[in-house]
């Protein structure tokens, strides 16, 4: 009897034991960093990473330069190690990398960094392999695991333990694993094309990319692993993700595309309406998209996954407006009147404008707002100048709704001067009229034309070497473009597929000029995420050829 009450004990405890550590191992789980969950440390260790943020909302600090106290996004890793955290190089500078899979590995040579051949031979000091502790005494101190003193640029954080063990983790975790779309031989992107787009236009677009893809990348690999000596770089694949139906429906289309079969980024794509489902895909899902074709980008400060050649529309407007601030000496008491119809171009350039103006002008800003139902002419014309004499007139309008425009120079109302968009005018700037083409300013975000012969000129022999029909060679510029930038990005990538890495690199790149048809130049840099930076304003010359005439230069802002 006593020895089954003995063996009922030993059951007892043994069963009570296992519930012990199986409930231990959940607490572990639900708070096992510095008592929070996985996923939010994570998130408060990103915070501090990017933004400078500690996980009690105060502002990161760190001592840099031996006595300079600094603070917030002045002293985030990723100011100078980037998001990805492969590190950088940038004049001559090489940052080495701080996410987890390179720091608690030696580093014993440049062929253990990440990115071009040129930044691995600026290594200086082989290191061996990071431990929790000695990279706390890194971040503190600025003592490396073979005891070398950092250089003073590397700040010193003040961290307590707590925030230490979160930030130790995120950083284990940063680019630590390939993405869904990476496979051990390739790599899968898609692009996006929608409902609203001709073929023509489709074909432009998507016909580049896959002969790049298909004819270039694909071919070139065997040569390139055995230059780089690097079997680590893998094939392409494209998937058309085609949009049907209107613009509210495509985030579910996306997300079902995306679940069907996940891809590592989006190349190109285009649009003839507004980006933005797209755009908040990418944001909501951490995916990068390279380089759409699309004049209705979203207009962000802040977001970081969608790389654009331009604001579009957007951009014009706030050309007009800071042309009009800084250069053109208008009357504080005088108007300034927006014309557009109410559709997505329209409001784009009047939301550009009245953005900038408010930070720039004291003039009164109304908008008139043609309806759908409206018709321009002679007479609406007439009554604008009536209503608004001596205005600026900012006609953000399309070719058609300029007819009868002249009127605005038949009477003493006559404007104080008049703003169009060339791309909302699709090129046609002849049909200004001569009697109000000399205080009519055009905002012009592309190459001038006697600029532009010659990289058109290299974009059409790259197409007919590859028997691809020139049905837009603006479209078809931009690809031609993006294939170039593309294939340097993958290239110093060399195996490292992490989707912030690669925006990293596409940040990184230099300004390009040579191999743009579309701008005069395309400038990158970390955050980055228009490339054009800027805009020409032009005037027309007189006759029924008018030669169009620089008022101004290209980055005006």
């Amino acid at each position: 009897m006593n020895s089954r009450k003995d063996l009922k004990l030993v059951r007892f405890v043994l069963i009570l034991g296992v519930l012990l550590c199986f409930s231990g191992s959940l607490a572990a789980a639900a708070g096992d960093v510095a008592g929070h969950p996985a996923t939010e440390a994570l998130r408060l260790g990103e915070l501090m990473y990017r933004n400078g943020v500690l996980p009690s909302g105060k502002p990161l600090q760190a001592i840099a330069q031996g006595d300079l106290k600094l603070h917030g996004k002045m002293v985030t890793c990723a100011n100078c190690h980037m998001k990805g955290g492969l590190g950088s190089f940038e004049g001559w500078v090489l940052t080495p990398p701080t996410n987890g899979v390179k720091l608690y590995a030696p580093l014993r040579s440049g062929s253990d960094l990440p990115g071009s051949g040129m930044a691995r031979g600026q290594l200086e000091f082989p290191r061996p392999a990071y431990t929790d502790e000695s990279l706390a005494k890194a971040l503190r101190a600025g003592i490396d695991p073979s005891g070398r003193i950092l250089k003073e640029t590397m700040p010193r954080y003040i961290l307590d333990d707590r925030d230490m063990e979160i930030f130790i983790y995120y950083l284990k975790n940063l680019s630590s694993h390939f993405p869904p779309g990476v496979t051990d031989n390739e790599v899968r992107f898609a692009t996006v094309v929608t409902a609203d787009v001709s073929a023509q236009d489709r074909d432009a677009m998507l016909e580049p990319l896959k002969a790049y893809i298909r004819n270039e990348w694909n071919v070139s690999l065997p040569v390139l692993r055995q230059l780089q000596r690097d079997s680590s770089y893998r094939s392409l694949s494209l998937d058309v993700w085609e949009l049907k139906g209107p613009a509210a429906t495509w985030r579910e289309q996306l997300d079902s595309l995306h679940r069907r079969q996940p891809v590592f980024g989006l190349l190109g794509g285009i649009s003839s309406g507004t980006w933005v489902p797209v755009h908040e895909f990418c944001e909501m899902n951490k995916i990068p998209c390279i380089l759409p074709v699309t004049d209705l980008p979203a207009a962000s400060g802040s977001d970081g996954y969608t790389l654009y050649f331009s604001k579009g529309y957007y951009q014009e407007g706030e050309t007009a407006a800071k042309y009009l601030g800084r250069v053109f000496d208008f009357p504080q008491d005088g108007q300034i009147i927006q014309v557009y119809r109410d559709n997505v171009q329209g409001r784009a350039l009047a939301q550009g404008f009245a953005d900038v103006w408010k930070k720039l002008g004291t003039a009164v800003m109304k908008n008139r707002i043609i309806s759908d139902s409206e018709k321009t002419g002679r007479d609406f014309w007439k009554g604008l100048s009536a209503a608004y004499p001596k205005a600026a007139l900012l006609l953000w309008l399309g070719p058609e709704d300029l007819d009868g425009s002249a009127e605005l120079a038949e009477t003493g109302d006559r404007p104080a001067l008049v703003f169009v968009s060339s791309t909302m005018l699709k090129g046609a700037l002849p049909l200004i009229p001569e009697s109000i083409r000399d205080l009519t300013f055009i905002t012009y975000p592309n190459r001038l034309p006697e600029e532009a012969a010659f990289p058109r000129s290299s974009v059409e022999q790259w197409l007919r070497v590859r028997n691809i029909l020139t049905t837009d060679l603006t479209i078809s510029s931009k690809m031609y473009f993006l294939s170039r930038m593309l294939g340097m990005v993958l290239t110093d990538m060399r195996g490292n597929f992490y989707q912030d890495y690669f925006l990293d690199l596409f940040d990184s790149l230099e300004d390009q000029a040579g191999t743009v048809a579309a701008y005069p130049r395309l400038s990158f840099g970390p955050g980055q995420r228009y490339a054009s930076k800027g805009c020409y304003v032009v005037r027309l010359s007189t006759g029924p050829q008018p030669k169009i005439i620089r008022l101004s230069d290209w980055v005006i802002y």
